[in-house]
């Protein structure tokens, strides 16, 4: 008896095992806030550009000028690649000419001019005929001399030939150009061409452009400065200043606590009474050490944290790479983007949060 009942108490047990929910539930509704600190950066995030040449500096953009996708950041010396490439495009306008030249072929007035000298030579050789016969009838009647005679046909043969080399040349003109002639006349604008590519190419790797609209956030060399690329030199940070976000360091243990479209509460230290609204935007899968850290000597470096990125409110304006103070917590989406009780100022101490729903 007590064996069975143990069998009952075990079939049950493993049937409720099986009908157990999904280990993966949603996570419950916070209880709490999150609290972490992060650094502020372009939601476009920040792009370093570094060099790809070696060289020096002869042009560069002021640190926090705006700048579209494209727009020259700074240039490397470069006149020599200049002067390569002014050569090269003379060779390319070279080479396009002989090709028009051979497909065009001989000019109208060469062909006419040729056409006359056929004419010439023909009517030469129609003269030396008359004359050979001629001289060749007189020969038979023993008036002339068979020297006279060799020499009119001498001149015949001469006069006939002449004409026979300047009707082939005349051919020559009219025909069109040869397949291989053309295919070679081609081949070296298409190797002119190529130079002026290369050339080209290499002068853009001497052009640091700007990959993005957005402002210089940091003007790492300037003007006369030497840059190369092994190590590449960082040149200048740009990023998109328009839209702000948040990365912050959240303690792996609250990962299971986020999720995106939560909002999140950001202060700075150079506002007394203002914290500014944001929403997660993702939540990173993989957790390391803090990027971002202060210079409390009191603050651990060791704890595994997640990264948040949080994206800020349209309007709000923060120092890039600025250390801020964020916590995550369920609220309404209609709350003012400011709780402050009066305008903000600015100071140099850091501040808590403030406001009527702080906890």
């Amino acid at each position: 008896m007590v064996s069975l009942i143990a069998g009952l108490r075990l079939t049950a047990d493993r049937s409720a095992i099986w009908q157990a929910e999904p280990a993966f539930a949603a996570p419950a509704n916070l209880d709490r806030f999150i609290a972490a600190g992060g650094c502020v950066e372009p939601a476009s995030e920040a792009r370093e550009l570094a060099a790809t040449v070696v060289g020096r500096l002869t042009m560069t953009v002021g640190e926090g000028d705006h700048v579209s996708a494209g727009d020259l950041i700074a240039e490397v010396e470069n006149e020599d690649l200049k002067a390569q490439l002014a050569a090269a495009e003379a060779t390319r306008s070279a080479r396009a000419n002989e090709l028009a030249r051979l497909k065009a072929g001989a000019r109208v007035q060469e062909i006419s001019e040729a056409k006359a000298a056929v004419r010439e030579a023909e009517a030469v050789a129609a003269n030396a005929r008359t004359i050979f016969e001629r001289q060749s009838a007189l020969g038979m009647k023993q008036i002339v001399s068979q020297e006279a005679v060799e020499r009119a046909q001498a001149e015949r043969d001469a006069a006939q030939a002449h004409r026979d080399l300047l009707a082939e040349r005349l051919a020559l003109l009219m025909a069109p150009p040869r397949y291989e002639d053309v295919g070679i006349a081609q081949a070296n604008v298409d190797k002119a061409q190529e130079d002026v590519r290369a050339i080209k190419a290499a002068i853009e790797k001497t052009l640091i452009r700007s990959p993005i609209d957005g402002a210089v956030l940091k003007l790492s060399r300037k003007t006369g400065e030497t840059v190369t690329y092994l190590p590449p030199t960082l040149i200048a940070t740009v990023g998109d200043t328009r839209r702000l976000r948040v990365a912050a360091d959240v303690d792996q243990a609250d990962w299971a606590q986020i999720t995106p479209g939560m909002t999140a509460w950001v202060t700075a230290d150079a506002f007394s009474n203002t914290r500014f609204r944001g929403t997660v935007a993702r939540r990173g899968e993989q957790a390391g050490t803090k990027k971002c850290v202060s210079d409390d000597p009191e603050e651990r470096y060791d704890t595994k944290t997640v990264e948040v990125l949080i994206d800020l409110e349209p309007g709000v304006q923060l120092p890039i790479n600025s250390r801020v103070d964020i916590r995550i917590e369920p609220s309404a989406k209609d709350q003012r983007l400011s709780e402050a009780s009066e305008p903000p100022r600015l100071r140099g101490e850091a501040t808590a949060f403030k406001g009527a729903n702080n906890r």
